[in-house]
């Protein structure tokens, strides 16, 4: 079963926090959990791992909108809109056009003489 991971929670921002603030959370975290810093703590580098997916997702624009309109599982993002605009009409006329084209314009090259012996 897939854990449900809040990115905001995990680098202890608000929602509607602009990307120098998650840009500064994830500086003082990644500091505080950076494996090479913490040798002795064993979960230093799954803490970091997690941050650094965090910071990712959410210091990217496009990936931001998609982690706040989907949340952490992808099954949930909504592709209806995809096609909405997407005029049907207009590709099934072109398809009509590729396999109704007459084909009487073809030119037939016959073989070269001697080649049935």
């Amino acid at each position: 079963m897939t854990k449900v991971k809040d990115y905001y929670d995990i680098l202890g921002v608000d929602k509607d926090a602009d990307q120098d603030e998650i840009k500064l959370a994830f500086r003082k975290l990644a500091k505080k959990y950076h494996p090479d810093l913490n040798r002795e703590d064993k979960n230093a580098k799954e803490k970091f791992i997690e941050l650094k997916e965090a910071y990712d997702t959410l210091i990217d624009p496009v990936r931001r909108k998609i982690y706040d309109q989907a949340g952490y599982d992808p099954r949930n993002i909504d592709l209806s809109d995809m096609f909405h605009n997407y005029d049907f009409l207009r590709v099934r006329e072109i398809i009509r056009q590729i396999y109704n084209e007459p084909r009487n314009n073809t030119y037939y090259k016959p073989p070269p003489e001697g080649m049935y012996i």
